[in-house]
């Protein structure tokens, strides 16, 4: 056997680590923990039934995606976003989805449309569900969109931000105004029309708008705390 070989380890199972992760994930998600909270390793493993182990390894898988920090002596907490945090996950952000935007308006197929269609209309049937829900469902709309791009490591791109800016939108989800879900519908109807007209050009500024729309929303509660100039978001959809 060749020696190089034999230093290849057999690849491990990771489907409980997974399971355990989106556990912890959508309970973050959820708002069942505030910002900052200790993520205690023996107390999760206790309530899902499962060894330290592959809690230890889903708080690690939630280190990289973005919304649990961790250290050798503090453990694992929920992550804390600071206003340098929010901006440069949104200007990030605005450069993926106008790729994404633009590919889509070129590349998209009818299936892609429908099924972008079909999170539109859930969203609109969405009245009496959680603000949870909704973001949810904003999270999903934009997760069609790059698939409609057709395009690999632009979605290995967004899947490596996903979970951040599903964070940065429960965050928001404290300091929108009471028209919340009315303007994400429309913003997001915009988007599609503009995705089915084939207007790349349209759907760039659209979506510059829109990004721009949800970084000002969430940045103002950073701004009234003094952490964030008031000129803060000019750099996000431009």
């Amino acid at each position: 056997m060749n020696r190089g070989v034999q230093g290849i380890r057999p690849p491990q199972r990771r489907g409980l680590t997974d399971q355990v992760a989106d556990s912890i994930r959508q309970t973050i998600f959820s708002g069942s923990f505030e910002l900052g909270d200790r993520l205690n390793e023996a107390d999760i493993a206790d309530r899902l039934n499962v060894s330290r182990g592959p809690v230890r390894e889903a708080l690690a898988q939630l280190k990289q995606e973005g919304i649990v920090t961790m250290s050798w002596h503090r453990g694992a907490y929920i992550m804390e976003l600071s206003a340098v945090d929010v901006s440069e996950l949104y200007s990030l952000r605005t450069v993926l989805e106008v790729f994404a935007i633009r590919q889509a308006a070129r590349v998209a197929t009818p299936a892609d449309r429908e099924t972008m269609k079909a999170v539109l209309a859930a969203m609109s049937k969405s009245g009496d569900q959680s603000d949870f829900d909704m973001i949810q469902l904003d999270i999903q709309f934009h997760d069609e969109l790059y698939r409609a791009a057709h395009h690999n490591r632009l979605a290995t791109a967004w899947s490596s931000i996903r979970s951040q800016v599903t964070f940065s939108l429960l965050v928001k989800r404290h300091t929108s105004n009471e028209y919340y879900r009315d303007l994400v519908i429309a913003e997001h109807q915009q988007l599609f029309d503009l995705v089915s007209s084939h207007d790349a050009d349209a759907c760039e500024g659209a979506i510059r708008e829109h990004i721009s729309a949800t970084y000002d929303r969430l940045a103002a509660s950073f701004r009234d705390a003094g952490e964030l100039p008031a000129t803060g978001a000019r750099g996000i959809g431009s």
